[in-house]
């Protein structure tokens, strides 16, 4: 399933910083991201991967404030955290309705 950023975006009820376009297909931790997933950033300890992360989309908090330069997308929500857990439920229905069809 491919999604893009203004599509998640619109579903969380956040703001995006960056490409409304790009696409993901598959969530990643953000250390671990890579082009096409979505990550995101909830501990603070955790920031310095999103200056490194190859993820398209980042999801993080309204008040983030980054201090350098970085390539992903970045979704602003209330509580990053929770809206990565909603949207993993999200997709974890999604992929379990498509595996069911396919035994039809």
């Amino acid at each position: 399933m491919q999604f893009t950023a203004k599509q998640i975006s619109e579903f969380l009820n956040g703001s995006i910083d960056g490409n409304p376009d790009v696409a993901v297909t598959e969530l990643s931790k953000i250390e671990d991201g890579k082009e096409g997933s979505l990550s995101f950033l909830s501990n603070p300890k955790y920031e310095n991967f999103l200056y490194s992360t190859q993820a398209s989309v980042v999801i993080v908090s309204k008040d983030f404030a980054p201090t350098q330069p970085y390539t992903s997308t970045l979704i602003r929500v209330d509580n990053p955290y929770s809206s990565f857990t909603i949207l993993l439920d999200k997709y974890n229905e999604a992929v379990n309705a498509q595996a069911a069809q396919s035994w039809n």
